[in-house]
């Protein structure tokens, strides 16, 4: 039958009958459908028919179309809100009694929920601020390609489970004939899927068991992953050689935040935080705000992803994307200066104008605290063997960190030296085993951080990405140049950069200021995300 026959309108009448993803399939069909399943009033139609059945609040259409929003987009992600996944009833606000809060009940009473994923640590605070700790690493386990594929086959074959019955009955009497009837029993666990190496005991208890079960057959386990290889770090590794675990890909959610196609680990991970610290129905409290801390690199295609899951999927009430940058500005109140976020595995040197950050005037560089440790380890080829198996992690530590510091002036610190003996460090390895360690540092308590910080160029940083600045806005950046992460809590780093900078800009030097942010710098972005205003547009509510 010829479309044609019924004018649009007759179609218009029927689609709104239709679901939202039939409509999108309806168009699919041929040319003339495709026009009347894409014309604006019918959307329009069935956006409102769609918010007559939920309870929330939304702008009226003439508010909608002055904001030139797609109906077709908001149809589809609100149906999805509803029908995806769990079908749980959404909670009403305690303060307004309404599904959605208004203006002054979400700026005033809600309550924030954030997270912050760095390269080590990640920080969660709950509403009611605990702050709370996990290693941000999760584990994936191998398998065995051929093997799994052959099992796949197998088990998909028609005929496959009466086939395998009888199969498993004669093979069964071979072996008994044969006295090897324990091969018959013998179980071949499979692999577990992702899970957290370190709350989920179970699970790593059964992958070792499984890799002692395989363990003539070490190839199928130390084939590499292509997915999983860029998001494996130094904390990865050195993670998989102390639980003794081959058989599992550790990788990291925070590498996973700048590369495309690795969303899947990030959900995994976010999920595994959301039933761990029990903040799922909290979040879904319409006063509940989730801010999300996020690098200036994550990828834009995954911060896409990120927001279809936590709306469609967890079914949060609000997300606020706060780039990392702009938490350290909100905790000191300052709107123009220059931000250096030093973390782990590396440090973002930031512009920011106005509370916004510059996009042409960052960057990234792959340097962090975990390059102090390396530099130490590498130092330690001296020392008697049994310290050359200590993990480079296991110096990324407090007790090491704390006697390290970073010279003012490296000449004489090399005079003073001389003076003074080697620092006895204790180091406890082995967290099963609780076998500790001596080590003497000497020197390398100094040059470890030296060499980090030359690596960092951090000098010659600040000066190319405020190079052309206007005066006046000069003269705001370098007179507010912000710390923060945990590799600036390094013993003398704020002195020495204020140093080098003004020997590299003399004629700022009167004006130029570093200073770092209140309390531990680890979670200071986390902290200061819960300074952050929570802009709501005049028109919505």
């Amino acid at each position: 039958m010829d479309p044609a026959v019924f004018p649009e309108e007759i179609w218009i009448k029927i689609l709104l009958y239709c679901d939202v993803p039939d409509i999108i399939a309806f168009g699919s069909t041929c040319k003339y459908l495709r026009k009347t399943s894409d014309t604006d009033y019918l959307w329009k139609m069935k956006w409102l028919q769609l918010i007559s059945k939920v309870h929330f609040r939304f702008p009226d259409i003439k508010c909608l179309q002055l904001l030139s929003v797609s109906f077709k987009a908001m149809c589809y992600r609100l149906h999805m809100v509803i029908t995806l996944g769990e079908n749980v009833p959404f909670p009403k606000c305690y303060h307004c009694s309404g599904y959605t809060c208004q203006r002054n009940c979400v700026e005033g009473s809600s309550a924030k929920v954030v997270i912050e994923i760095g390269n080590k640590y990640t920080w969660v605070i709950t509403p009611n601020f605990g702050l709370r700790r996990h290693f941000s690493m999760f584990g994936i386990p191998k398998y065995n390609s051929k093997t799994h594929m052959e099992q796949a086959q197998t088990q998909n074959a028609p005929g496959s489970s009466t086939r395998s019955k009888s199969d498993a009955k004669s093979l069964a009497k071979r072996l008994k004939l044969l006295k090897l009837s324990e091969l018959g029993t013998a179980k071949i666990s499979r692999p577990s899927g992702p899970f957290c190496v370190f709350c989920n005991t179970v699970k790593l208890y059964r992958e070792k068991k499984r890799l002692i079960t395989h363990q003539n057959d070490p190839l199928c386990y130390t084939r590499p992953n292509p997915i999983y290889q860029k998001l494996i770090n130094g904390y990865c590794t050195d993670t998989v050689d102390v639980f003794g675990i081959p058989n599992v890909d550790v990788v990291s959610p925070a590498e996973a935040l700048l590369c495309e196609g690795t969303f899947p680990v990030l959900k995994t991970f976010i999920d595994h935080l959301f039933h761990q610290m029990s903040l799922t129905a909290t979040l879904r409290k319409p006063n509940t705000v989730l801010m999300f801390c996020e690098p200036l690199a994550m990828h834009p295609t995954l911060r896409k992803q990120l927001l279809h899951y936590l709306f469609q999927e967890v079914k949060v009430a609000r997300v606020c994307l706060v780039p990392k940058p702009l938490a350290a500005c909100a905790m000191l109140d300052v709107e123009t200066c220059v931000v250096i976020d030093s973390g782990a595995l590396s440090t973002t040197v930031a512009v920011v104008i106005g509370g916004r950050v510059i996009p042409q005037r960052w960057r990234l560089l792959p340097v962090g605290g975990w390059h102090v440790a390396y530099h130490l380890k590498q130092a330690m080829h001296w020392q008697p063997k049994e310290y050359h198996q200590i993990p480079i992690s296991y110096l990324d530590v407090l007790a090491v960190k704390e006697r390290c510091r970073l010279s003012y002036n490296i000449k004489n610190e090399e005079k003073r030296f001389g003076q003074k003996a080697s620092e006895q460090i204790n180091l406890r390895v082995d967290s099963y085993a609780n076998k500790p360690y001596k080590v003497s540092l000497g020197p390398e308590l100094y040059i470890a951080p030296e060499m980090m910080y030359i690596s960092l160029r951090l000098p010659e940083v600040i000066k190319d990405v405020t190079s052309g600045l206007p005066e006046d806005i000069m003269h705001d950046c370098l007179s507010h140049i912000l710390l923060t992460g945990g590799n600036t809590d390094l013993s003398g780093f704020e002195l020495r950069l204020t140093k080098d900078l003004r020997e590299l800009l003399p004629e700022y030097s009167k004006i130029l200021e570093v200073k770092s942010c209140p309390g531990t710098h680890s979670w200071n972005v986390a902290m200061g995300s819960t300074y952050v205003p929570l802009a709501v547009h005049p028109g919505k509510h």
